[in-house]
């Protein structure tokens, strides 16, 4: 008879701690946010068009992305006389990619994607020399914030798996 109990409360310990590691890992885990950086494509490359939600604009954009979550140390809500924006710092790698980047494509737009939609457009005016990119996005201010921590958490969730694999 103590066999079958022994069993028992083995099993149900086994249970136990496998729920636990299952909800102490949601814990880090939230909404996967997933950003990408496009460029605004001339009419000599053949990339696809987005769409911006709100104002509706339409821009050709090149076939791959620039930057993705791997490049994003950090994501915050800034605030100035034009509204809320995002405001996008990228690791120190990228940010000397950035930079090549921005001062060979002055005149064009740098388009924010998240989660696959377009959501803002940058004009490339000067080189991003600091390793930032402000933008302003098309949603509602009440989201940016969820949406910046969103972006950081998804960011160095990914850096930390993508060194894990080496």
């Amino acid at each position: 008879m103590s066999l079958p109990r022994f069993l028992t409360l083995a099993l149900g310990l086994s249970l136990i701690a496998l729920c636990a590691g299952c909800f102490s890992s949601k814990k880090d885990k939230g909404p996967t946010v997933v950003v990408r950086f496009m460029i605004e494509a001339t009419e000599r490359e053949s990339g696809g068009t987005v769409r911006l939600p709100r104002s509706g604009t339409v821009i050709s954009v090149a076939p791959k992305s620039l930057f993705t979550e791997y490049d994003v140390e950090n994501c915050d809500v800034a605030e100035n006389e034009l509204g809320k924006c995002l405001v996008f710092r990228f690791t120190s790698q990228a940010g000397r990619d950035l930079y090549r980047m921005t001062a060979t494509n002055q005149g064009k737009r740098l388009i924010t994607v998240i989660n696959g939609v377009a959501l803002g457009a940058k004009r490339i005016e000067s080189p991003f020399s600091d390793g930032y990119v402000v933008t302003y996005v098309e949603v509602e201010d009440a989201e940016l914030e969820t949406m910046a921590k969103d972006i950081t958490r998804t960011s160095k969730n990914a850096r930390k798996e993508m060194e894990k694999k080496g």
